[in-house]
């Protein structure tokens, strides 16, 4: 099972209960030596119980974010049926801050692992391989952090944006989210996220997280296999977390709006044993268990972009998706 790109990125993740991690870091880390880190000397857990809190802190709370989606797509392909349900909306975009801030947590706690092997932070800044180590972070960083910074920083609430279709005679909702701002008083799409892109899938952020977890992951392995002190026999004990986080992405409806899929620069190849299979099995229309037909007839019926009123702001700007592209798996 697996996604197309013709990019050069490319993850292997096994769904298997006894598969190894597919997280490529989490073997290395195993290895660490107490004694020849300063970890636990700067106030640390030691390298790899930093990243097990870390990926458990994303993992749950992205989880929760597809598992309330799935409920919600469930529940109705009616936007008047759905209206009525404002808790568990409330829910979803919860989820997704607690995610992305989670996400972007990460970076910290990956950059204190690289640091912890260097006395003193000023030699870890001028050792190569951290340079480079840092440099790639920075850049797998970028969409993550800006977002989680605006929500935290500039008061750019998640909203949540919902579109009824029909396509192969299902009757259906797709559901997006945009990064509220504010532009010389009026509320709307923020400018900075929004230029062009008006509205997100909440689906393909799913994918975006776990794909900068995967990225995170390789980079910090390149990292870790240029220090001398690590030893060559590894343990591994998988990555149950990781693996329920995917599980729960690929029981969704794969689609976006405005953005470009994840899947169009990286190409993610899925394996599995039964326990797995049955788990990923999802009656949901355009997941990987019941794939979109070919069909391209389409029909879009009502759309609903949702603001929470100030008591002071009168004036709110739409948010519309200039396309929907529905993703295949292959």
């Amino acid at each position: 099972m697996s996604s197309i790109s013709k990019n050069k990125d490319s993850f292997i993740i096994d769904l298997s209960k006894k598969a190894k991690s597919s997280l490529v870091c989490q073997s290395l880390l195993t290895t660490v030596d107490p004694s020849k880190c300063n970890h636990v000397t700067n106030g640390l857990r030691l390298p790899l119980g930093i990243y097990n809190v870390s990926i458990l802190r994303i993992t749950q709370k992205l989880s929760k974010v597809c598992d309330r989606l799935e409920q919600y797509i469930n529940i109705s392909g009616d936007l008047a049926v759905l209206n009525e349900h404002s808790e568990l909306r409330a829910e979803i975009i919860d989820y997704i801050e607690l995610s992305l801030y989670a996400a972007a947590e990460h970076v910290d706690d990956v950059m204190a692992i690289a640091n912890g092997f260097f006395d003193l932070k000023r030699k870890a800044s001028k050792d190569d391989t951290c340079k480079k180590f840092q440099s790639d972070i920075k850049e797998h960083k970028k969409f993550i952090s800006a977002t989680a910074n605006a929500i935290k920083h500039q008061q750019a609430r998640i909203r949540l944006y919902s579109r009824e279709f029909s396509h192969s005679g299902v009757q259906s909702c797709l559901h997006g989210y945009f990064i509220e701002g504010v532009n010389a008083g009026v509320v709307g799409p923020n400018v900075i996220f929004h230029q062009t892109q008006k509205v997100f899938s909440i689906t393909t952020l799913a994918w975006e997280i776990l794909f900068f977890v995967l990225k995170c992951s390789r980079t910090l392995h390149d990292f870790l296999q240029n220090i001398p002190q690590l030893p060559a026999t590894m343990t591994d004990n998988g990555s149950e977390n990781f693996s329920k986080a995917v599980i729960s992405a690929v029981r969704l409806p794969l689609y976006t709006f405005d953005e470009d899929h994840p899947f169009l620069r990286a190409t993610v190849i899925l394996t599995s044993d039964d326990e797995a299979k049955k788990a990923i099995k999802s009656k949901i229309y355009g997941s990987l268990s019941n794939k979109w037909s070919d069909s391209e007839t389409v029909t879009f019926g009502k759309a609903n972009s949702e603001f929470e009123g100030d008591g002071v702001t009168r004036s709110f700007q739409l948010a519309s998706p200039s396309r929907t592209t529905l993703q295949h798996w292959q």
